[in-house]
């Protein structure tokens, strides 16, 4: 009995430090989980028509990294050019963002997928999309504007937006919903 406490406790005592390598090579590689407590997302409200912009709580943490506001925008920290769509077919993956620059205080970035968002996700999804991104992006002090390069289509456009460009958003910091 005793040699088979022995080898639970050995067994459990590994577990942990498997668990607590991983986790620290997950942070070291920028491999986070990213979900809405890193970025500003939208969120309708009950009533017909209301929208939030919400400040994801945990967007501190990663605020001076443009980088890591990019794959919390993805929600990975894949290469964005990964996920582009061959050839004339139509993409099933939402548009992912591609940092290409920052200077003069506007982050340029292409959007992958652009099909997506000017297509498929109607007006009010670009919108949100564009607000999400352009907020996001400028939580990072270097970061004032952001320059989105797309092909234009019928719900959104390319072109330099700023925090003053979605002035009918009504912001407001995340609720903590006991996570």
């Amino acid at each position: 009995m005793e040699k088979k406490l022995v080898i639970a406790l050995m067994l459990t005592i590994s577990f942990i430090g498997v668990v607590v390598g991983v986790m620290a090579y997950l942070k070291e590689h920028r491999s986070f989980l990213p979900d809405n407590d890193h970025i500003w997302h939208v969120e309708v409200g009950s009533s017909a028509g209301t929208e939030a912009l919400v400040r994801g709580g945990k967007i501190d943490a990663i605020r001076n990294d443009a980088i890591n506001l990019v794959v919390a925008l993805n929600g990975t920290d894949k290469d964005p050019g990964a996920f582009r769509t061959k050839g004339d077919r139509e993409p099933n993956d939402p548009p992912k963002v591609k940092l290409l620059n920052v200077k003069d205080h506007t982050a340029s970035v292409e959007i992958i997928n652009a099909e997506y968002l000017t297509q498929r996700m109607g007006s009010s999804g670009a919108q949100a999309y564009l607000v999400s991104v352009t907020f996001t992006l400028t939580e990072n002090p270097q970061i004032k504007k952001v320059n989105f390069i797309f092909e234009e289509g019928d719900h959104a456009m390319p072109g330099t937006y700023s925090r003053e460009d979605f002035k009918n958003y009504k912001t407001m910091p995340q609720v903590d919903r006991g996570r």
